[in-house]
């Protein structure tokens, strides 16, 4: 046994976010390229349907003209080259569609295939695949024979295909002769989209399987050693970088939390530069409840939130101190603190044109019982 299968038998545990992110930046990521050859031979099948009568017009086209240029054509070598540059240049003109056809729907599939990743480490040179005797072990690989077994897949679904579609044609063929032009290029046409779509369908199935297998297998290289997770676990915590960015990421979620709970407030109170308390009570609730709090710039966060929103701001120092010290968020209002609470819920209410029924106007004036 070699000492890669040894080092892959040892890395028993699933790949970390870092090492998907550096397999992702050397642009090792699942891909079928057969996956992308079905997406070029699908795009040309359906373009074909539209695009044959602009073909065949074409075509036409030169046909017609040379023939009538036969009777002045002088044969020379300057004649000669123009005639066949300007030729070939018609005939680019129609066969180059169907290239950029291809190569568009290819090249989405792979895009989509790998998450839009983009790496530029692929295109670099290695040097050490000169070396021969590496490359002789490579052509005795796993690898190349899984790629030797996916040529012949899709040399015998060519051929099966072929078969089958070009089998019952063969007496159709010398009634071509009578045909129009367009009538035997609209013939080829709908042979050559029988042939393309049955291509199609059993190169899906290879491309899946090739999917598939490509996705298990880098997998399996991703797969980490216990000490190769117990060292990047201790890179992590000593890496001031790593920490940083962890240190904005859990900023930003506690932020997008607060700014959203702070939406749904009745009133904000303020200290007012330092603290914020986003208080929530609607007609019929039991007691006011703290929706959301922050200290600094996620006070400032609640209080331009506010803003936007037109939620009344009160300025009250001693009483958003006092929440923001006691007072979770999701809780009610402790029962020292409601009355003050009560007084601002009122006025809120009176400002908005908002009317408390009586039996609120009276519980208003002490906390509700506890909820057994």
């Amino acid at each position: 046994m070699s000492d890669n299968e040894t080092d892959q038998e040892d890395k028993t545990e699933d790949a970390s976010t870092e090492r998907r992110e550096e397999f992702r930046e050397q642009g090792n990521v699942a891909t079928s390229h057969e996956l992308s050859q079905v997406a070029g031979l699908a795009a040309i099948a359906m373009f074909i349907s539209w695009y044959m009568p602009q073909v065949i017009q074409r075509s036409k086209i030169i046909l017609i003209r040379n023939f009538q240029a036969i009777q002045s054509f002088r044969v020379s070598d300057k004649n000669l080259v123009a005639y066949l540059s300007s030729t070939w240049v018609e005939l680019l003109y129609i066969i180059l569609p169907f290239f950029i056809v291809a190569a568009v729907a290819g090249t989405v599939v792979t895009l989509l295939q790998t998450q839009f990743n983009w790496s530029w480490k692929k295109l670099e040179p290695d040097w050490s695949k000169l070396n021969p005797i590496p490359g002789m072990a490579r052509l005795f690989s796993k690898e190349a024979a899984v790629g030797l077994i996916k040529s012949s897949a899709k040399l015998a679904a060519v051929s099966v295909i072929a078969y089958l579609v070009l089998a019952g044609e063969w007496r159709q063929l010398p009634a071509l002769l009578n045909a129009n032009f367009s009538g035997a290029w609209l013939y080829w046409a709908d042979i050559t989209k029988q042939l393309l779509w049955g291509v199609v369908g059993l190169m899906l199935f290879i491309g899946a399987a090739d999917f598939i297998y490509i996705f298990i297998s880098l997998e399996t290289k991703m797969k980490m050693s216990k000490q190769e997770v117990k060292e990047e676990s201790k890179q992590r915590e000593t890496d001031p970088h790593v920490k940083a960015k962890l240190r904005r990421m859990a900023r930003d979620i506690a932020t997008k939390k607060t700014v959203e709970n702070t939406k749904k407030a009745t009133v904000l109170v303020t200290n007012p530069t330092h603290y914020s308390i986003a208080i929530r009570y609607e007609v019929g609730m039991p007691a006011p409840i703290v929706v959301a709090k922050g200290v600094d710039f996620l006070a400032l966060k609640m209080r331009e939130t506010a803003k936007e929103l037109e939620i009344p701001i009160i300025e009250n120092k001693a009483l958003a101190r006092a929440i923001y010290a006691a007072v979770k968020e999701g809780d009610e209002i402790p029962a020292n603190m409601y009355q003050a609470v009560s007084e601002i819920i009122k006025f809120v209410f009176q400002l908005k044109g908002v009317k408390i029924p009586r039996k609120n106007a009276d519980d208003s004036q002490s906390k509700p019982q506890s909820k057994t």
